[in-house]
């Protein structure tokens, strides 16, 4: 019916797509969302569990929504591992607790889709400075908007830090391109004078084109032998200098990889006081 349409619904979305994602800086979310504040890895994910609009090549919600889209799945691109609901506690709404996930896909949690995103610390670097941007692309446009994807892993956030969210196989990843034009300006002290008649002093400004300043572009990540993949665009930025190897290592904490999550829930099972028989 329409009033399941999430393209009609959330047009809204589309319209801040359209005049202001793509051409203006969106600030971060970190101060109005407490997924998004103090991100010790700079690296945020989100994670969708089901799919609720058709006809979108996304997913497996199918009209008649009423009879094929109950419980519709997104397409599954990771193997969730375990949530810890100690990460991030406002979700589960307790302290503590943890769920696991042996398995993968109808032997396991069935579909999940993760999608995440991450910068530099520099701030004046374009990924840093246009992740407000790459994160409204990510969870509200391309993800909910133009893929229907919706709810979260129950436990922990729909999206967040990168350490506050369930313990994954590996995620899908957008990064940013962009494009600043700037104007600048110079008048030679010879070309000018006060009102007085006495000459003026020169002066400069620098300021992007009030009509083509940026144009920003939301791409696959290009990664280490791998390209749109969260984990591996992260070691790409640790080979370029924007990110430590400490910060790496523990983004594979989060992100362990494909046949690897057996392994880790062992690990975290017995980290949380439990001997596995």
């Amino acid at each position: 019916s329409s009033a399941q349409s999430l393209r009609a619904d959330g047009s809204r979305i589309d319209n801040v797509y359209e005049a202001y994602a793509k051409e203006m800086k969106i600030e971060y979310a970190d101060v109005m969302v407490d997924n998004f504040a103090d991100c010790p890895l700079r690296a945020a994910m989100c994670c969708f569990t089901s799919d609720r609009q058709a006809n979108d090549n996304n997913g497996n919600c199918a009209k008649p929504y009423d009879t094929n889209c109950v419980n519709a799945d997104p397409a599954d691109n990771t193997d969730l591992c375990y949530v810890d609901m100690s990460r991030s506690k406002s979700s589960p709404s307790t302290d503590g607790g943890f769920a696991l996930y042996p398995g993968d896909n109808a032997d396991g949690e069935g579909s999940i889709h993760c999608h995440g995103l991450a910068w530099p610390e520099n701030p004046l670097d374009f990924e840093s400075k246009y992740k407000g941007n790459n994160l409204f692309y990510v969870s509200m446009y391309d993800h909910l908007f133009t893929r229907g994807y919706v709810r979260n892993v129950p436990g922990a956030p729909k999206c967040g830090c990168l350490d506050r969210m369930p313990v994954v196989s590996r995620s899908d990843c957008t990064e940013v391109d962009v494009t600043e034009l700037w104007v600048a300006k110079f008048s030679p002290a010879d070309l000018a004078s006060d009102d007085d008649g006495t000459p003026a002093s020169s002066s400069f400004s620098l300021d992007l084109d009030p009509e083509n300043g940026v144009t920003i572009q939301f791409n696959a990540c290009r990664g280490v032998g791998r390209n749109n993949d969260l984990a591996s665009y992260y070691h790409r930025l640790f080979n370029e200098g924007r990110a430590s190897a400490e910060e790496l290592a523990e983004v594979r904490q989060n992100l362990v990889g494909n046949g690897k999550c057996q392994g880790k829930i062992d690990e975290f099972v017995v980290s949380q006081g439990f001997e596995k028989i």
